[in-house]
């Protein structure tokens, strides 16, 4: 499902290089909906952007909705096709990740987000959820894996993924290899909010990474907490922009829980995880969203390496913030 990203933004701390034959690239631009900002050291004269920009690309044609030559819309249509290896990779780690998160992550959310206007249509107060969760959830793609490259793929009849909520943080992990293949040692990938980094910044300090205030009227550079990585990944979904308001000035939010069908009400207004890789840290911020607080720090719990940080909204209009036991050793004191 297409998320509310609660922006991460890198806390740049300089520009003098402890090391003089380092010097620190960065590449930014428009990406996915959203926007990248890729820092890495380098030699002077050396620049990875043209192998970016190929990842990039490449990653619309596998997986956008917008596009419509996309692989991802062909088997929205109907059809039945060769995956690339990144496409298969993805609804196979996405089904493993349904099942890690009892199904609270799932990409077969596709007729539930449009009928309900998350996608460019129309918004609706309610709709007849009953009929469309015959063609939604994750099980139905079990039987229906992908298997060998070799083979064709097509969907269930009347199947369609979203895999808005994975992509992002999977194209993270793909350039992250970019880099580790060509001998990069130091680097801070940023994809539409989601973070994963390695080694130091120019200055030689591991990547600080803020997290913002979850409030519409924020001020730029204010943030909720801060937060330094190495060969860690951070991804936050978040529900305090992207909903409207219905005719009883209800907040419809954006998450819809793919048990009932609805868009999920509480008072969880962001969830930021830390994890070893990007992936899974977008699949898991996205389930924490649909599990609400309390759930959400039971499934986090039964991770090896992952970290939560929550921020709830109180009955009295404040919030409050809840953290796994290991978040703290990531926080900027």
């Amino acid at each position: 499902m297409k998320k509310c990203i609660a922006l991460i933004v890198l806390v740049l701390l300089g520009s003098c290089s402890s090391n003089p034959e380092l010097v620190q690239m960065t590449n930014q631009g428009p990406a996915q909906g959203s926007t990248f900002s890729i820092s890495y050291l380098v030699p002077e004269g050396v620049d990875y952007r043209r192998d970016i920009d190929s990842i990039l690309e490449s990653m619309d044609q596998q997986m956008s909705l917008w596009v419509e030559n996309s692989e991802i819309s062909a088997l929205n249509r109907g059809d039945s096709l060769f995956l690339s290896n990144d496409f298969h990779g993805v609804i196979l780690r996405s089904i493993y990740l349904s099942e890690l998160t009892d199904g609270s992550f799932d990409i077969t959310l596709a007729p539930l987000i449009k009928a309900w206007g998350f996608s460019g249509g129309t918004h609706k107060d309610s709709i007849n959820v009953d009929s469309l969760l015959n063609f939604v959830g994750y099980k139905g793609l079990v039987a229906h894996r992908p298997g060998s490259m070799m083979e064709k793929y097509a969907l269930p009849e009347g199947y369609e993924l979203d895999v808005n909520a994975i992509a992002q943080g999977y194209t993270v992990d793909v350039v992250a290899n970019l880099m580790n293949n060509v001998g990069v040692s130091n680097y801070m990938i940023e994809i539409g909010g989601e973070v994963r980094c390695k080694g130091t910044n120019v200055r030689g300090r591991k990547w600080r990474i803020g997290i913002e205030e979850p409030t519409e009227d924020r001020v730029l550079g204010q943030f909720q907490t801060i937060v330094e990585l190495d060969s860690m990944s951070l991804a936050t979904s978040g529900n305090y922009r992207k909903y409207w308001q219905d005719e009883n000035g209800q907040k419809v939010v954006h998450s819809i829980d793919p048990e009932t069908g609805q868009p999920v009400v509480h008072n969880l207004l962001s969830a930021s995880i830390i994890a070893p890789n990007a992936t899974t840290a977008d699949a898991l911020a996205t389930a924490c969203m649909i599990k609400g607080v309390t759930g959400a720090m039971t499934m986090i719990d039964r991770f090896p390496d992952v970290e939560g940080y929550f921020i709830v909204g109180t009955k009295f209009g404040e919030i409050e913030v809840l953290q796994t036991s290991g978040w703290e050793r990531y926080t900027v004191n």
